[in-house]
């Protein structure tokens, strides 16, 4: 009878040591059978580190970073995320066989316990059949809730090697002429070459002293630091024509859109440098006649134009560089000529009158 309890336990344990594994990377599961290579769960940077188990000695340890199509990636997670799901459910299931199990197990035992005490207090032959067949009907039903717990730990071992498979059929492989040697298992993947987010399968090739190969790969999200090149939309000029004196200068202003685009360099030109030069656009007036400056992007893309007249100086004003256009010549007003004089004098004379009228109203003391 001891003997038959002690086969049950044991029995017991071993169901119990039959649990599902948790979800792990789709090529842990087929490559280094050995667990020989092990991955950081998070990396910092772009950089992390393999290690080797102690057992290894001598070897030499190689590493290369795979970028994972983005669709590819979705495809990943959505089989994961479904997948966790499902494991989930499974997983609901085998706590709640578990506990089943425990209450099967205590009441299996007390009907063991039950049986034996009968036997060893000469008890009647009726009452050690009758506590024998409870104990058998316990341990029927224990052993059939044990089967039905292994049966689900083996559903869920079969749907998690089925996500496995999945995600890495999804995964890319290592190129052969890829591999880079790491002398302390430190690896890393240069993010400013790209930017947003991106996935990486970091591979790892264990070439052991006996010559054994061994691959492992784990699967990373990196966040890129490259600078996104913000694209000119439009190019505009503060001015689309200007009327300028011969010999004077005018510095057109360019605006570049977007505000935040990357290259806001401005190639200025002339079709007519013999009339008017322009340089980071300063316009020079050369000579009486007309000139289109262009203010083009440095992508070529986008450009803007300013019609430019040059005309001569006025001789009959006594300041130099005046210009008819009250827009432009460094911002000074055109010349009115005699009709300011005119101005002045009528004011004068209407303020004479004024000044007259009102002495002889005063004088004529109107109440």
């Amino acid at each position: 009878m001891k003997k038959i309890k002690v086969l049950f336990i044991l029995f017991f344990i071993l169901c119990i040591n039959i649990i599902p594994f948790d979800y792990v990377n789709a090529h842990s599961v087929d490559l280094d059978p050995e667990k020989l290579i092990s991955f950081p769960w998070l990396i910092s940077n772009g950089e992390g580190t393999i290690s080797i188990d102690d057992s290894q000695t001598g070897y030499s340890l190689y590493y290369q970073a795979v970028e994972i199509p983005n669709a590819d990636y979705v495809k990943m997670e959505e089989i994961k995320n479904n997948g966790k799901i499902a494991l989930d459910t499974i997983k609901s299931e085998l706590e709640k066989l578990d506990a089943e199990c425990d209450n099967l197990k205590t009441t299996y035992d007390e009907a063991f316990e039950a049986w034996e005490a009968k036997v060893e207090s000469g008890a009647s032959d009726e009452e050690i059949e009758s506590a024998k067949t409870a104990y058998e009907t316990a341990k029927t039903n224990y052993q059939n809730k044990v089967k039905e717990y292994n049966n689900k730990v083996a559903e869920y071992n079969a749907k998690s090697e089925e996500i496995n498979n999945k995600v890495k059929a999804l995964v890319p492989t290592y190129l052969e002429n890829n591999w880079l040697k790491t002398e302390d298992g430190k690896f890393s993947v240069d993010l400013s070459q790209f930017s947003g987010d991106k996935a990486f399968a970091v591979w790892a090739k264990l070439v052991s002293s006996n010559g054994t190969i061994s691959y492992d790969e784990a699967t990373y999200t990196m966040s890129g630091t490259k600078v996104d090149k913000v694209s000119v939309k439009s190019i505009s000029l503060d001015k689309t024509s200007l009327n300028i004196i011969k010999g004077s200068n005018y510095t057109l202003v360019a605006t570049i859109q977007p505000a935040d685009a990357t290259n806001k360099l401005v190639i200025w030109t002339s079709d007519n440098e013999d009339v008017a030069k322009v340089e980071d656009g300063k316009v020079s007036a050369i000579s009486e006649g007309t000139a289109t400056i262009t203010a083009t992007s440095e992508d070529g893309k986008h450009m803007a134009t300013c019609k430019v007249t040059v005309i001569k100086k006025d001789t009959n004003s006594s300041q130099d560089n005046k210009n008819p256009d009250s827009t432009v010549a460094n911002g000074k007003l055109p010349q009115t000529g005699s009709l300011t004089y005119i101005i002045v004098s009528f004011i004068l004379i209407l303020s004479v009158i004024v000044v007259i009228i009102y002495k002889k109203v005063k004088y004529l003391n109107f109440k």
